[in-house]
């Protein structure tokens, strides 16, 4: 099992993680870790102001990066006068 650091992206701060995740299924397994690390992290955040960028930033072990999945939110108020 090949083992993976998902970062988390928002906006402008980074969270790294240190200890990654070991997955059988090579880098189709890790897009799927990556897409549900986003679901559950929105599940957990404030609804934003205006607009939020999140994105799950995946390395390998030798933290060369693999791929990003990013998700925007952007909440706008309608005037309805």
């Amino acid at each position: 099992m090949a083992l993976y650091f998902f970062d988390v992206r928002d906006n402008d701060r980074l969270f790294p993680d240190d200890e990654g995740t070991r997955l059988a299924g090579g880098l189709n397994a890790a897009r799927a870790e990556a897409f549900a690390a986003l679901a559950d992290y929105v599940k957990e955040i404030a609804p934003p102001d205006s607009r939020c960028c999140l994105a799950i930033e995946v390395r390998d072990e030798n933290s060369q990066p693999l791929l990003k999945a990013t998700m925007t939110f952007e909440v706008e108020l309608i005037d309805r006068q």
